[in-house]
C-alpha cells in the first residue's frame, strides 16, 4: 500500500514538473513570438494580454442538478413552446432570478434557452402534464398582458408626439362658420 502511495506521488510529481517545464518553454515562445509579430509588422496580431483574457466572462455550464423535490420519472415528457426573447425577459427578468421560485411554488422544473434566431426563446417545462399546462397558461397570459401593455404605451407616444405637433402649430384657430 505504501509503494502504491510513493508512486503515485512520484508520478504525480514528475506530471507537476513536466506541466510546470512546458508552461515555462510556452511562455518563452509566446514572448519569442511576440517579438517577431513586432518584427514583423502588422502582418500578425500578438495575443491578448492575460489581464484582458482574464477579464472577460465566462459562459455558464449548461449542466442543470435535478432539484431533491423533483421525481426523475417527470423528466421523461417536457413541454415545450416558443416566446419573444422580450416577454421572457419581462417575464423573468433579465437574469431569469425568478425561475426557482416558479420552480419550486409550482413543482416543476423550467429551463429558458435561446432559439435558433436570437429573438425568440424556448421555454421547457418538465413535470406533471396539469403542473405543465398551468405554467404554460400562466406565462401565456403575463406574455398576453405585457404584449397589451407594450401596444397601450406605444400609443400613449403617438399621443404626446401628435398633441405636441399640434401645440406647436399655427395658435389661431379658425372656425369654418366665420
Amino acid at each position: 500500500m505504501a509503494d502504491q502511495a510513493g508512486a503515485a506521488g512520484q508520478a504525480g510529481a514528475v506530471d507537476q514538473a513536466g506541466a510546470a517545464g512546458q508552461a515555462g518553454a510556452a511562455g518563452q515562445a509566446g514572448a519569442a513570438g511576440q517579438a517577431d509579430a513586432v518584427d514583423q509588422g502588422d502582418k500578425c496580431m500578438p495575443a491578448k494580454p492575460l489581464d484582458e483574457l482574464l477579464m472577460i466572462p465566462l459562459q455558464l455550464p449548461r449542466i442543470r442538478i435535478r432539484p431533491w423535490w423533483f421525481p426523475v420519472q417527470e423528466l421523461e415528457d417536457p413541454l415545450a413552446f416558443y416566446l419573444e426573447a422580450w416577454l421572457a425577459d419581462a417575464i423573468f427578468g433579465p437574469d431569469r432570478a425568478i425561475i426557482p421560485e416558479i420552480e419550486w411554488i409550482n413543482q416543476i422544473m423550467l429551463t429558458v434557452d435561446k432559439a435558433y434566431s436570437g429573438n425568440l426563446v424556448q421555454i421547457t417545462i418538465h413535470g406533471r402534464p396539469w403542473a405543465q399546462n398551468r405554467v404554460k397558461s400562466m406565462l401565456l397570459s403575463l406574455a398576453s398582458s405585457h404584449r397589451e401593455q407594450r401596444a397601450r404605451a406605444e400609443k400613449m407616444k403617438q399621443l404626446e408626439k401628435f398633441l405636441k405637433a399640434r401645440a406647436s402649430g399655427p395658435q389661431t384657430l379658425r372656425h369654418p362658420v366665420a
